[in-house]
């Protein structure tokens, strides 16, 4: 006989009463989690905006954001309390369209929000908290070089009678030829008046010192742009030597090279204007400008031509020397007047013709039977000259056997204000044929 069913019984057995407790908790808690009462909605903020432009506007066009590139949005989401509670800005995707993005210029871009869970998109809004929308700013992309100015404020020299600043030189990776590579928005980029190399250290000098500077843009009221930058410069930092310069006044003294005897006790023969030069200049590099301005001052007779009884000599600022007076003139005069030239066709014999330094058992003889020369000297002594009066000294020094030819110096005979002017080597060439006996 069946045992008949009793609400009393039930409530009093305790396995069923868990059982059934278990089983109304679930339902509870299921009916409270999905149930449609748990449906909310959150707004969430911050959340970052992928802005990409199209190949055309990076690649071809070269454009680039410089405003606006780290937009936010704020999303508003709608789904189970226990999946939107757990979301952060990070989950949520957000971008920007920049179809129309074709040129420079100020941009209104629509934005879409993506759901990557089990919940929905309910509205989406800028920085703006009002549009669905972001603003940008595109411009052209540009790299420009720009020649590095210096700027020392607080360096000065120990004695400014005695010493002085040359010009800084600027060196670096990031440095060609004086100059560095500037990038940045074309806008920014049109904005650069000058760049400068700024050292801040603070000493008193009186020798060349390196520092290390940054590099700074400025603009046309000097205010620096922050908005570019410097290739290859880490840390928008250079090196700049700093040369000091020393004060040196070299007494000008010049020289002359195969002097015709007849102008050997003239007095003042050759002057030099003005007879002393003022320099400031690097102690190692003076000596020797000093010594290449004393070689122009030389006067070679064999070069001597009318047109060169005066030359100005240009003493230009080059690098670690500068001339106090600036791009100064140096005038080498040769004090001689009526100077003319004359060309001579000669006619060579034995008579005119001497051998000097023949080799030993040897012997010599012209193969050329005419000699060209030019002649030099007061125009009025230069027309009483005969071909016969010229003399003609052939060295033979190092010469051996076979034909060749050999350098021979002119001269006057009698006529020591005459001199023979020759092109690049010591004398004019003669060939002659060496036999060896």
């Amino acid at each position: 006989m069946k045992k008949k069913f009793s609400l009393s019984s039930f409530f009093h057995h305790d396995k069923l009463m868990m059982l059934f407790s278990l089983v109304l908790a679930i339902i509870i808690w299921s009916t409270v989690v999905y149930g449609p009462s748990n449906i909310q909605e959150r707004e969430i903020t911050g959340v970052p905006v992928s802005i990409t432009l199209n190949d055309y506007a990076s690649q071809t066009l070269n454009l680039r954001i410089i405003d606006g590139a780290d937009a936010t949005a704020t999303v508003r989401v709608q789904g189970l309390r226990s999946v939107v509670e757990s979301l952060s800005a990070q989950d949520i995707t957000v971008s920007a369209d920049t179809g129309n993005v074709i040129k420079e210029g100020n941009y209104v871009l629509g934005l879409k929000a993506v759901s990557s869970g089990d919940y929905d998109i309910v509205s989406v809004v800028g920085s703006d908290g009002v549009n669905d929308t972001v603003s940008i700013t595109c411009d052209v992309w540009r790299e420009q070089p720009f020649a590095v100015e210096v700027d020392m404020p607080k360096l000065t020299v120990s004695d400014a009678e005695k010493y002085q600043f040359g010009n800084a030189a600027v060196s670096g990776e990031a440095v060609t030829d004086g100059a560095v590579t500037v990038a940045g928005p074309k806008t920014e980029i049109g904005r650069i008046q000058r760049v400068v190399a700024v050292i801040s250290d603070e000493a008193v000098l009186q020798e060349t010192a390196v520092y290390t500077a940054d590099l700074q843009a400025l603009d046309e009221n000097g205010k620096q742009i922050d908005t570019v930058s410097f290739l290859k410069a880490e840390d928008a930092k250079v090196s700049v030597t700093v040369p000091v310069l020393m004060y040196r006044k070299a007494t000008l003294t010049s020289s002359v090279k195969n002097l015709p005897a007849g102008y050997k006790e003239v007095a003042n023969l050759i002057t030099v204007t003005p007879s002393a030069v003022e320099l400031w200049g690097v102690p190692s590099e003076l000596d020797e400008y000093i010594e290449n301005i004393q070689r122009q001052i030389v006067v070679d007779f064999d070069k001597l031509m009318p047109e060169d009884l005066t030359r100005e000599i240009l003493l230009e600022e080059v690098e670690g020397i500068r001339p106090v007076n600036g791009s100064e003139k140096i005038e080498l005069k040769v004090n001689l007047s009526n100077i003319s030239t004359r060309t001579i066709e000669v006619p060579l014999s034995k008579d005119n013709v001497t051998f000097i330094n023949s080799p030993k058992k040897h012997e010599v003889n012209l193969t050329q039977q005419k000699l060209t020369v030019v002649l030099c000297g007061p125009a009025a002594t230069l027309s009483r000259i005969n071909p016969e009066d010229i003399r003609i000294a052939v060295d033979m020094d190092g010469k051996t056997a076979g034909q060749q030819e050999a350098i021979a110096r002119v001269s006057v005979e009698g006529m020591d204000t005459v001199w023979a002017v020759y092109d690049d080597i010591a004398g004019v060439g003669v060939m002659v044929s060496v036999i060896k006996k």
